[in-house]
């Protein structure tokens, strides 16, 4: 009996030993991993709107390091709309472009942009492009009709997925490769599954689409590009238009962008995105200088006082980035170290007009 009570308590003690050096291992592996990743941060690349080249996988690259785009470009669906959009661009400016290709649309959007006025006019002028795509094609009675029949009687995550198909099979060749993100789980109704028995019990379905490096966003290298004739009419464009919220969220270290459909968007003086200062390469000829720091940044101060009068203000102030404007809070409060001292992007500024006269003015 007492050889068995020892061969017992041997068992017994290897079983703890084997648990202990198992814990033990994975405790080495989960040190290593915490390791790389703490280094992979610290030697990340400074973030994109400082005039790092951000990175890209989905598509080649040309001899000069730019990305090859030839592949989407030669698509007659994207020769169509890049045509469409630039004919829109061109009766906004009063001309056209002598550039070819995508690199003439971008000349006439930053012409656009650069415009006189205040930023409620610029972004008006980008949304009327916008609403002239679909007529122009002959489709121009698709928003109301989806406005009054669609979006209020199909299911929100199959109304969300088929704007992220629309974007994610016609707009690359304005904003680069895409993928989805977001995804809810959607049931597969037990009928089919009775009938395919292959179904699944259910799918995964994107409900936002996101651009891994938006090519509208690098080639304007601008903020008030991206915020004036991107962000803010599309927005405008389809929530009104369409009837389907829209938040897009620009990442300024990486480039990447997020169209979050079924989303609405904050009000603008709260969204991260206009806490931006000019970017190091921006080719705009008007460069920002004057302190213009972001209101939203002016409202977190208030927040104790924002808390208890106002609870939508004070929930969207207290999230610290949730907009995905940065990689990281560093990142962001980097940016906003720079606005206080040197201001934000004059066109993104809440009086772009005052602003743009100034920033015009010679330094002396």
């Amino acid at each position: 009996r007492e050889d068995e009570q020892r061969r017992r308590a041997g068992i017994a003690a290897s079983a703890a030993l084997a648990t202990c050096a198992s814990a033990l291992r994975r405790r080495k592996r989960s040190l290593r991993k915490w390791r790389a990743t703490a280094s992979a941060a610290s030697q990340a690349p400074p973030p994109a709107w400082k005039g790092t080249v951000p990175r890209q996988n989905s598509l080649p690259y040309l001899p000069d390091g730019k990305v090859d785009y030839e592949s989407i470009d030669r698509s007659p669906v994207s020769q169509v709309l890049m045509g469409t959009v630039r004919n829109l661009l061109a009766e906004s400016a009063g001309h056209d472009s002598s550039k070819p290709g995508y690199d003439g649309v971008m000349e006439l959007v930053r012409e656009v942009n650069d415009m006189e006025g205040t930023a409620e006019q610029l972004q008006l002028r980008a949304r009327k492009v916008f609403e002239g795509i679909l007529p122009s094609l002959w489709i121009g009675w698709v928003p109301p009709l989806w406005k009054q029949y669609v979006q209020p009687n199909l299911p929100k995550w199959s109304t969300n997925f088929s704007f992220f198909l629309v974007f994610y099979i016609l707009f690359p060749w304005l904003m680069g490769p895409m993928e989805g993100d977001d995804f809810v789980d959607v049931e597969v109704p037990k009928q089919w599954r009775s009938v395919l028995p292959f179904l699944p019990e259910s799918v995964r379905v994107p409900q936002t689409v996101k651009a891994e490096r938006c090519r509208f966003l690098e080639s304007a290298n601008c903020a008030s590009v991206c915020v004036n004739t991107c962000k803010v009419p599309s927005q405008g464009w389809l929530t009104e238009d369409f009837g389907m919220p829209l938040h897009i969220q620009p990442n300024y270290d990486d480039f990447s962008c997020r169209w979050r459909f079924g989303v609405e968007a904050p009000p603008l003086y709260e969204d991260e995105a206009v806490m931006v200062p000019c970017f190091t390469s921006c080719p705009s000829i008007i460069k920002g200088k004057k302190d213009a720091l972001s209101r939203r940044e002016q409202l977190r101060s208030e927040a104790e006082e924002l808390a208890a009068s106002n609870e939508r203000l004070a929930k969207a102030i207290a999230e610290l980035t949730p907009m995905g404007t940065a990689l990281s809070q560093e990142s962001l409060e980097e940016r906003k170290t720079l606005v206080q001292a040197s201001g934000k992007c004059w066109s993104v500024a809440e009086d772009r007009a005052a602003e743009r006269e100034k920033a015009a003015q010679p330094t002396s």
